[in-house]
């Protein structure tokens, strides 16, 4: 038997979105009878909360895998140190977006024996049924004798309908739906949870790729219509929930996918509301008001600037200012709630360009907004043109509020974090949201996303 813990380690940020990444393993884990799973998730919990620590100190595991954001590896590497401190010789494996695009960074830690790049599900079962060897089991690197041994990469799932569902009850679900506020504004008392449909983003991004296509691969995996029906409905019926998101990165990038999607959940009757991304010039009137009958209620859409010149030359968006103006018409006209999301910071981005931004943002006609600083995550194409720049080490980076470039190619740190506060104030404050600002302070979610400013 196995002793094995799966953590994410979320301290920073708490959300109500379960981290479907250790949801799938989960599942892929407990297929074996020979493995005892725990799953820790600190999300709910405060970092000099001694409750973790004594889950780590009295259990003795034999591997233990974190799932790990950039933003969140600080905290991975203390809690892995905290657990070879307790057991020596416990194995420890580091997976997710971070390891994927920075195994070296990670592996550098004392405390990291593997990672896992790319996609983890098939890794982790090999690995399990391997007695735990690293060798050999595609898509790990590991040290050995003070040296990196890469095994060779591992394909990504082709067929996405072969995956179990993720498992939702390795967290305190209740807790999760509680704190879930992706449909807000249309309604916050929404019980709902999220769904990923495919995997990977044909888009070239600067911020995003080619990070995205190292996690997920090059091609574009789509769930079929059915798959993803059956998984609603055993959401729906299992946890009665009213609501969901599609966390797909761009839901909308196949039409006849998305409208056999909507027709199958009226055909059986699925009678959720939901939410999804989009981009601006993948909007349509007939493919939404479509989704629209099928439940649709909210669009988040990616909108990041109100420059076309910062559109083009940094982010490489491949969005005009036009389409987002008659993208967000054809939102209002279907009365659907929108979420645009925006950046400011970006290497030679000027103050002009961001009072733009802020302009741009509180002037269009959408519900809610969110106004990060630009973060080149890394060893994507905006950070390779960038690096020579930043100020910061990985560990620190933070979109929500630190600025990571010296100050050469973009305005002064303290100059963008006053901007952003500004972005924020001007928004939710001008006269077409005050109302809706002051019902939403009275909302128990709200501290989640003040944490944010």
């Amino acid at each position: 038997m196995y002793n094995i813990a799966l953590i994410f380690p979320r301290f920073k940020y708490p959300s109500g979105d379960m981290p479907m990444g250790i949801a799938y393993l989960s599942s892929e884990i407990l297929k074996i009878k020979n493995v005892h799973l725990d799953v820790i998730d600190t999300t709910f919990m405060k970092k000099s909360s001694s409750k973790y620590r004594s889950i780590l100190q009295k259990k003795k595991y034999d591997l233990v895998g974190f799932s790990v954001m950039t933003l969140m590896i600080n905290d991975a590497f203390e809690m892995a140190a905290e657990i070879k401190t307790y057991h020596p010789e416990t194995k420890i494996i580091m997976g997710g977006p971070h390891p994927t695009v920075a195994p070296e960074h990670v592996l550098a830690n004392d405390y990291v024996d593997a990672v896992c790049i790319g996609e983890g599900e098939k890794t982790i079962f090999d690995l399990l049924v391997s007695d735990l060897k690293f060798e050999d089991i595609e898509g790990i690197w590991f040290k050995k004798d003070g040296m990196i041994v890469k095994n060779p990469p591992r394909k990504p799932v082709d067929n996405l309908d072969e995956l179990e569902f993720p498992n939702r009850d390795v967290f305190d679900t209740e807790q999760y739906f509680k704190s879930w506020f992706q449909l807000d504004s249309v309604s916050p008392s929404l019980r709902g949870n999220n769904i990923i449909a495919s995997r990977g983003c044909p888009y070239k991004c600067s911020y995003c790729q080619p990070t995205l296509s190292k996690i997920f691969g090059k091609k574009i995996r789509k769930r079929s219509p059915e798959n993803i029906v059956q998984e609603l409905l055993f959401l729906k019926n299992k946890y009665k929930i009213e609501a969901f998101m599609f966390l797909d990165d761009t839901f909308t990038m196949d039409k006849k996918w998305v409208s056999a999607i909507c027709d199958e959940m009226i055909k059986k009757r699925v009678d959720l509301i939901w939410g999804c991304n989009t981009r601006a010039n993948l909007v349509e009137w007939d493919m939404f008001n479509k989704m629209k009958k099928a439940g649709l209620r909210k669009i988040n859409m990616g909108i990041e600037s109100g420059s076309q010149r910062v559109l083009d030359k940094i982010y490489n968006k491949g969005i005009t200012i036009e389409q987002i103006k008659e993208a967000i018409t054809i939102f209002k006209k279907l009365d659907l709630k929108t979420h645009g999301y925006f950046m400011i910071g970006a290497p030679y981005e000027t103050e002009e360009d961001i009072l733009n931004t802020i302009n741009f943002a509180k002037n269009l006609d959408i519900d809610e907004a969110t106004f990060s600083i630009t973060t080149p995550l890394p060893y994507t194409y905006l950070y390779e043109i960038s690096k020579e720049y930043i100020n910061q080490d990985f560990g620190s980076f933070d979109y929500y509020k630190r600025p990571v470039y010296r100050g050469e190619i973009t305005l002064p740190p303290k100059k963008i974090s006053f901007l952003k506060r500004r972005a924020f104030i001007e928004f939710y404050l001008s006269k077409k949201r005050i109302k809706y600002t002051l019902k939403s302070l009275f909302s128990p979610k709200t501290y989640l996303k003040l944490k944010r400013l």
